[in-house]
């Protein structure tokens, strides 16, 4: 049985029904004499350098697939971070974003090259924690007291932490070019925080003002130390300007009251004695400050007496007349 089918087969094996007898080059003739093609064509030879070329192509083909695969993950998951980088980049305390807000900022901050670098981001990152203060500040009624009182310790916290790099030995030149930076920065700190007086506590605001006072007088420090051991120009630029800001911040305050002070600073300050004129100013602030609580404390016996003494006539407490 099985003989017989296969002489069936073979019998059948050129069969044109069956594809039997194909010949190729007769089949390419009828293409090309029915579609316009030369029909006398010459096979393709091909050289050890066509070779060459294939086998180097299929090898760099196979190993840069892995390589293109890294890399697109690679990409993807930078492209990933960066789209979280920019969604923590406004981030408020309390958010879910913050601690990468936080981490991306110590990043940076390792990776600085130069104190300037480094003073620069330091005033950054406190000029950011102060603009969280005031947006949480400003959306109070939809916020937690937790939240409101976690941006104001961040602020204090960047805030503390530049002056404990201002904390005066011998004036490095990180310390002087941080306190150059904060220098310009401290007084936009002081306006922006007395702009919030609407929405934080005054205790807050209490402790913020002070700290910020210290800071000042900090920057004011190293910079002093500094001129007197350089004498550049830089440095009695940076602290003329600070006078100057001292001197009408005075003047606002006091009026004439503080003319012979001024004058007296204005001397100082022409002779290159910063360090003197900030202490006359000081020492005029503060005695300001003494002769006001003296002034109030009267004003309250004063009124104080003349309740009593209204008591007394009509024997009567009289309701106080603001």
């Amino acid at each position: 049985m099985d003989k017989e089918l296969i002489k069936l087969l073979c019998s059948l094996k050129d069969d044109p029904s069956l594809g039997g007898g194909f010949d190729a080059r007769s089949s390419w003739q009828r293409f090309a004499r029915t579609n316009g093609f030369d029909q006398n064509t010459v096979p393709g030879r091909y050289h050890m350098g066509d070779y060459l070329t294939y086998a180097l192509w299929k090898i760099s083909h196979v190993l840069l697939k892995p390589v293109a695969a890294t890399v697109a993950v690679f990409f993807f998951a930078i492209s990933g971070w960066l789209s979280v980088g920019n969604v923590s980049a406004h981030a408020l305390p309390g958010d879910t974003f913050y601690p990468i807000k936080i981490g991306m900022e110590k990043a940076q901050l390792a990776l600085a090259f130069t104190s300037q670098q480094r003073a620069n981001l330091k005033v950054e990152f406190a000029s950011r924690r102060l603009e969280e203060m005031v947006q949480i500040a400003s959306l109070v009624e939809h916020r937690q007291p937790a939240e409101v009182q976690l941006a104001v310790n961040r602020f204090k916290d960047e805030v503390t932490n530049i002056q404990e790099e201002l904390q005066v030995k011998e004036a490095s030149d990180s310390q002087t070019e941080l306190a150059k930076t904060v220098g310009r920065k401290v007084n936009v700190y002081s306006s922006t925080v007395a702009s919030t007086t609407s929405e934080l506590p005054d205790e807050v605001l209490g402790e913020v003002e002070d700290l910020l006072e210290e800071t000042k007088d900090q920057v004011v420090e190293v910079i002093i130390t500094a001129h007197e051991q350089e004498q550049d120009e830089e440095s009695a630029y940076e602290l003329d300007v600070a006078l100057q800001v001292e001197i009408a911040s005075i003047q606002s305050l006091y009026g004439t009251d503080s003319e012979v002070a001024v004058e007296t600073v204005q001397a100082l300050r022409v002779e290159g004695s910063y360090r003197r004129a900030f202490q006359v100013l000081k020492d005029f602030s503060y005695n300001q400050e003494i002769l006001l609580k003296e002034e109030t404390e009267v004003t309250e016996e004063t009124t104080q007496a003349q309740t009593e003494v209204t008591i007394e006539q009509t024997g009567e407490i009289q309701p106080t007349q603001n």
